[in-house]
């Protein structure tokens, strides 16, 4: 599973010689997908005016534990009653074990299969969402249901599945959108495979069609 971490031009020589160094950046990366929409989501809305350059390389067994989840928040920010920031620092893991333990894998198995349920779960919410949500709002059904939907309809219907989720860049923007990978040690520069520029299209098809040819086995 490959990963890209955006970071500022300015920093592309310093990475290249001694790596990304979790003291620096607080690493904060997204897993790598087929779609440049997806994969350069954060940097569009950051809006930043620098110029970034993506950092790409393969997470390994020694990368574990990571959080892998949505808007995941690794600092806290402390502020006096004028709002101006009095200290902040970065969260733990065991600190975000004990928030948002769900957010936490500790091996790739783990990490591409929540993956692969993340997009299997939101087939299931889109294709019917209606029967999900009572009067209120909540959900009817639990996970398990709404995953069952998505796998009825990717078995039934394997064209319809790849063409209108898995190969669909808006809706897998729209599962994937807002989802971080916090890793807790550092890249050796020996593991970057490749520094893209921010305008660059570089899709990474393997992780996809890995779960697309698994359903289509069954």
């Amino acid at each position: 599973m490959k990963v890209i971490h955006w970071t500022p031009k300015e920093n592309k020589n310093q990475i290249l010689e001694n790596g990304i160094l979790i003291s620096d950046t607080w690493i904060s990366c997204s897993i790598l997908t087929p779609f440049k929409n997806l994969n350069r989501w954060w940097l569009d809305f950051l809006l930043n005016d620098k110029e970034y350059v993506g950092i790409i390389f393969e997470l390994e067994d020694n990368d574990f534990p990571l959080v892998h989840s949505h808007w995941c928040i690794d600092t806290h920010t402390e502020y006096d009653e004028d709002y101006e920031v009095v200290s902040k620092k970065r969260f733990s893991l065991n600190e975000i074990l004990s928030h948002n333990p769900k957010s936490v894998f500790t091996d790739l198995k783990k990490l591409k299969r929540d993956y692969e349920e993340t997009i299997i779960w939101r087939i299931g919410n889109t294709i019917d969402d209606s029967n999900y949500l009572d009067n209120e709002g909540t959900y009817q059904l639990d996970d398990k249901e709404i995953i069952a939907s998505g796998l009825k309809l990717i078995k039934s219907n394997p064209r319809k599945a790849e063409k209108e989720f898995f190969d669909n860049p808006d809706f897998m923007e729209f599962v994937f959108e807002d989802y971080e990978v916090l890793l807790f040690k550092n890249i050796e520069p020996n593991r970057i495979e490749k520094v893209i520029k921010a305008n660059t299209t570089y899709s990474y098809n393997d992780l996809i069609n890995e779960i697309k040819t698994k359903y289509n086995k069954i």
